[in-house]
């Protein structure tokens, strides 16, 4: 029997990527086989990098150990564990060589992370193929493109030796995908034994093998099989699955209409494709997206989208993660369906407004058309895609507070005593709120300065410390340029500058203007004194403070005042500078997990917030600092253009269950969300719990093991948290209005 075991197979996929069993007769294990694909990868020092990293490929795929069980409908890679992938090594080489022969700002890329000024990484984590055009391919038409391109450039003389190098990386690497899947073909027909799923997997394998997929499970499996290859095997994150209920709509539709599948066939599929990400349970999550709007206007939620959505409540899982574009033309049915998984727990949905992509990607130059059909990925991320492509990095994250520890030290970070600001003079020379405000930013300018200096270094040599074979083959700009599509290849090439701690900045600088300069309580010099003791012997003054009603979240103008003025000159010092990569610089206020890494890194703050505690995150105030309600936050956040954060805009709300109980509060829910879109606000996300749920849930996490928790751009399990972590969480929902 095919269809009806998901629940009998439920136990295998749950541990398909945690702990799973290979015939060791089908390949070497992947300690091995890292150690021998490095020793290849010195033997082949002498060829182009995007050779030897094919060669590489190539030997991976030929070695690692695979399975094709009758529990699934997915083959199993062994390279399985994303933190031990087999080409780690070699890479982890390339990177090397070029920061030690290269890159000429190392001392100070090393000074700005000790300090935690900002967090600057290399980044290859936020790749997207082009789904639209390869799924109607396939991985030979793939393979067939990248030789059509390549006589193309030998015809018309521009085949140099480096377009050589880079045509034939791809061409080793697509054909030793298609040699793998007859690998996995032929492991298939061998472990059938009568399994009429082995047999139907065996044949998918041979149909993506030859051509393109032709119904949805082909298609599923196409989908799956570019994610593996790419995250697994060519180690570069494949950043989302696309605009999953578009691109399978019409397999869908003609299955359906012909009996080829049923529905609930179908939705059986879906769990089983959804149940590998479940499995896999990347800390970050996994992304696809639903929704959008078509070219005459109207919504492109279909019949597919409700489908996935129902069969991942179902599954009630933290990732893959779900996100939803959302427009005036969204059905209030599809909405509503998401809020009540939301509000039922499943809550890995953010949703993303149609009107505030437009104004952002506009304002940057590219057309309303990039910005109707442009993907979303990561976790909130979003760029152009098709003939007009974007590729973008995400290298660096600025620390909003710490610009403040610098103007209290003159440009010197007090916990390491690197001198990584400017001087600003002496305190007692900063004798007006504007004088301390212009000091601030002064010390943010700097660390912008030296962020995008660093990176513009590395980021020249992308193509050599880790070549985009695999992606490269799916961008037909980077086919038609002969460029590898990660590094300036794409037809947007863009570099991201996130930021943490916005909330809590703005809170400082509230409670410097009121205590200092309004009523001149203490005077900065005893001010700093205060913090370098960690507030000891000042609980009194630091609950003052922190109980002070002018806060960032609260729709208070005095301070939603300065959260314009910040964003716009964290925008003008950013935004539309070049890259080393033929493109610009966006300033994106995402804050992935560094809100709790640079809050590490940093003392304690005048806005009451203890040294080493995490900080605000994203566009979010700080956690049980918005204590006027949801409005009150929404219109703090809508003071901010969200023109000023091009890379992403993404706003956090907790809000309490009473708050959107029955069909009253789903209506003023639904309210709420196209109220923040209608300014132009991007991505939102919920939490709805009471403080004595998650309370309970700390002191009894065996009650509580389903519990799932908004982060920043993805899901966690609350009871995994650190205690620490819980305990921001149960602040804001002790604070939050009923």
């Amino acid at each position: 029997m095919e269809f009806g075991r998901f629940e009998q197979d439920r136990e295998y996929l749950n541990r398909k990527f945690q702990n799973p069993e290979f015939d060791p007769s089908t390949g070497l294990d992947n300690e091995t086989l890292k150690h021998q694909t490095l020793a290849l990868a010195e033997e082949l020092t002498a060829l182009p990098r995007p050779v030897v990293k094919a060669r590489c490929f190539e030997f991976i795929a030929r070695n690692m150990r695979i399975d094709v069980n009758p529990h699934d409908w997915f083959p199993a890679f062994g390279c399985y564990d994303r933190f031990d992938r087999p080409l780690t090594p070699v890479l982890d080489r390339f990177r090397e060589e070029v920061c030690a022969t290269k890159v000429e700002h190392r001392e100070l890329w090393e000074a700005l992370k000790r300090s935690g000024a900002t967090n600057i990484w290399i980044d290859f984590d936020h790749s997207v193929p082009d789904w639209e055009a390869i799924l109607p391919l396939g991985f030979p038409g793939i393979l067939e493109r990248v030789r059509t391109y390549r006589k193309k450039h030998e015809s018309q003389g521009t085949l140099t030796p480096r377009a050589k190098a880079y045509f034939e990386g791809m061409e080793i690497t697509y054909l030793c995908v298609l040699e793998t899947l007859d690998r996995f073909r032929s492991l298939a027909l061998r472990n059938a034994d009568g399994s009429g799923r082995l047999e139907r997997e065996a044949e998918c394998l041979r149909q993506l093998r030859d051509g393109a997929p032709r119904d949805t499970y082909e298609a599923l499996c196409f989908v799956y099989l570019y994610f593996m290859f790419g995250e697994y095997v060519d180690r570069m994150q494949v950043r989302s699955l696309g605009n999953l209920d578009n691109l399978l709509f019409p397999y869908f539709e003609r299955d359906i209409a012909s009996g080829h599948f049923s529905e609930s066939q179908i939705r059986e599929l879906f769990d089983y494709f959804m149940m590998q990400w479940a499995s896999i349970d990347n800390y970050w999550g996994h992304p696809f997206y639903l929704g959008g709007t078509d070219a005459a206007g109207k919504s492109r939620i279909n019949a597919l989208s409700y489908l996935i959505l129902e069969e991942f409540d179902k599954l009630s899982v933290p990732t893959p993660k779900i996100q939803l574009k959302i427009a005036a033309n969204t059905p209030d049915r599809f909405l509503d369906q998401a809020l009540k998984m939301i509000r039922r727990g499943n809550s890995s949905l953010v949703f993303l407004g149609e009107e505030g992509l437009r104004h952002v990607m506009t304002g940057l130059g590219m057309t309303e058309e990039d910005a109707r059909n442009c993907d979303i990925r990561g976790c909130y991320e979003f760029a152009a895609r098709g003939l007009h492509n974007s590729n973008e990095t995400a290298c660096g994250h600025l620390n909003m507070l710490k610009g403040i520890e610098l103007v209290f030290h003159n440009g010197t970070d007090p916990g390491t005593g690197l001198a990584v600001g400017v001087g600003t003079g002496e305190l007692d020379e900063l004798r007006s709120f504007d004088d301390f405000y212009r000091a601030y930013t002064e010390q943010l300018a700097k660390i912008i300065e030296d962020n995008i200096l660093c990176v513009n270094d590395f980021e020249r040599f992308l193509d050599e410390i880790n070549p985009a074979n695999f992606f490269s083959a799916t961008i037909l700009h980077s086919l038609e340029t002969a460029e590898d599509a990660f590094s300036r290849g794409s037809y947007y090439n863009n570099t991201t500058l996130l930021n943490a701690g916005f909330g809590s900045a703005l809170d400082a600088l509230a409670a410097i203007r009121e205590f200092v300069y309004e009523k001149r309580e203490l005077t900065l010099a005893e001010f700093r004194e205060i913090l370098a003791a960690n507030w000891a012997g000042h609980e009194k003054l630091r609950r003052r403070i922190l109980n002070s009603s002018r806060k960032y979240g609260n729709g208070d103008e005095s301070v939603d005042r300065y959260a314009d003025q910040l964003s716009r000159f964290i925008g003008t010092r950013i935004n539309g500078r070049p890259n080393a990569r033929g493109g610009i610089w966006e300033a994106s206020a995402h804050s992935a997990r560094q809100f709790i890494e640079l809050g590490e890194k940093t003392g304690a703050t005048p806005d009451g917030r203890l040294a080493g505690e995490e900080m605000s995150k994203n566009l979010s105030p700080v956690q049980g600092a918005d204590v006027s309600g949801v409005t009150a936050l929404i219109e703090s956040a809508v003071s901010i253009d969200s023109g000023c954060f091009p890379g992403d805009f993404p706003l956090d709300v907790m809000l309490h269950p009473s708050a959107v109980a029955g069909d009253e509060g789903l209506a003023a829910w639904r309210t709420l969300i196209h109220t923040y879109m209608a300014h132009n606000g991007l991505a939102i996300h919920f939490n709805v719990f009471d403080a004595a749920t998650l309370r309970d849930a700390q002191q009894h996490p065996e009650k509580y093991a389903g519990l799932q928790i908004r982060v920043c751009g993805w899901n966690v399990r609350f009871v995994e948290l650190a205690p620490r972590e819980q305990e921001m969480y149960i602040r804001r929902a002790e604070r939050i209005a009923p």
